[in-house]
């Protein structure tokens, strides 16, 4: 295994079939990682996996008393913001702080295990700033978010009294406008990354461009949420409604079969049920996890895509509304303003004024009379 210290054990099950274990180490390891059939090809492991590995180290080696991950452990235990933060932001709260544990200091040591008194030093900026730039550099409202979640831990730290400084605030934003503007995913953007994407990736891809899932929702999405005529997907905005029921027009429908024929030859291929929980599924047949397919989906894209001001996930948010708005020119009775407003989390109000904002009459124009 490319990872120093796993080791694998096969077992052979009642019905025949071969399970693979996975463990930290040969001797007294942690089992952190299993599948049937086939081992995971330890020349491409999934980010999962190493994320799973990750964590039962992390485990296994403790934590540090007086350390920045011991604070950070403490902040989920008794910070009371915290607590009642919902659960959806709560974890991408502790994702991101995550991210900052692994932020390299003096000599690349990572933040975890130093001191948390470091964050009352004034050169702590600079890090940080270096570590936004570096890590969320594909996402100017990640970078911001990240900020965000960094800058309520070390309140909290400094109303425990573990710290003198909050040396987040006054860091300028890089984020200016959750609109952004126009920055959208440009047709010969979407053939280069879709020319080579493997199969996992093409969908999700498309999935977004249709109904503009956040990445949390969209690899959560249950397959039991299609429908015979509509498919029932998350909102983050919900005007007193966390859903929207979205009809099956062609297009969608499309999609949706070729995921469900994909499962099914796998199902053939591997002599074996696959059945996960998700509509989305990466290469092993599992639900991705959040970390996992963006991991995924933005090693693809720069190896597609060069230049700084690339596309991000968030954007196909805007090629969705542009999308939309087409196929509601293309089948009125299917596809309503009110369908719109529960996908986009859109007032009756403010629908016209986000069309502005997300659509490009252009396009529209163009699908509608077939003028280019």
């Amino acid at each position: 295994m490319p990872i120093k210290g796993v080791w694998r054990v096969p077992f052979k099950l009642a019905n025949g079939t071969i399970r693979y274990y996975y463990y930290t180490s040969r001797h007294g390891g942690s089992r952190f990682w299993q599948c049937d059939a086939k081992p995971i090809d330890d020349k491409r492991l999934p980010p999962e996996f190493i994320a799973a590995f990750e964590e039962a180290k992390q485990t296994e080696r403790g934590i540090k008393p007086g350390t920045f991950e011991q604070a950070f452990h403490d902040y989920q235990k008794r910070c009371p913001k915290f607590a009642r933060l919902k659960l959806k932001s709560s974890t991408a709260r502790i994702r991101y702080l995550e991210s900052w544990l692994d932020m390299p200091l003096k000599a690349s040591k990572p933040a975890r295990k130093a001191p948390l008194a470091v964050f009352d030093d004034r050169k702590i900026i600079q890090y940080i700033v270096t570590h936004r730039d570096t890590r969320w550099a594909h996402s100017k409202s990640a970078a911001q978010e990240a900020m965000i979640a960094l800058s309520a831990f070390l309140n909290w730290a400094k109303s425990e009294g573990r710290l003198d400084w909050n040396r987040v605030e006054g860091v300028p934003s890089v984020y200016s406008s959750p609109i952004d503007e126009a920055r959208i995913w440009e047709p010969v953007e979407r053939t280069a990354f879709l020319k080579d994407a493997a199969w996992q990736l093409d969908y999700f891809y498309r999935l977004e461009e249709i109904t503009g899932l956040r990445l949390e929702d969209a690899v959560r999405l249950p397959r039991s949420a299609r429908k015979r005529e509509h498919i029932i997907i998350p909102t983050g905005k919900s005007r007193g409604q966390n859903y929207a029921i979205v009809p099956l027009f062609p297009e969608l429908l499309t999609l949706l079969d070729e995921i469900e024929a994909k499962r099914v030859a796998l199902s053939k291929k591997w002599k074996r049920p696959v059945e996960p929980i998700t509509l989305l599924f990466n290469s092993y047949g599992s639900p991705w996890t959040p970390d996992g397919l963006s991991t995924s989906f933005y090693r693809h894209r720069d190896k597609v895509l060069k230049g700084k001001d690339r596309p991000t996930i968030h954007h196909l948010r805007k090629n969705a509304a542009t999308n939309m708005v087409i196929f509601q020119h293309k089948y009125p009775e299917l596809i309503t303003d009110k369908v719109l407003q529960d996908m986009f989390g859109w007032t009756a109000d403010t629908l016209a004024t986000m069309k502005r904002i997300y659509v490009s009459d252009a396009a529209v124009i163009a699908a509608i009379t077939g003028k280019k």
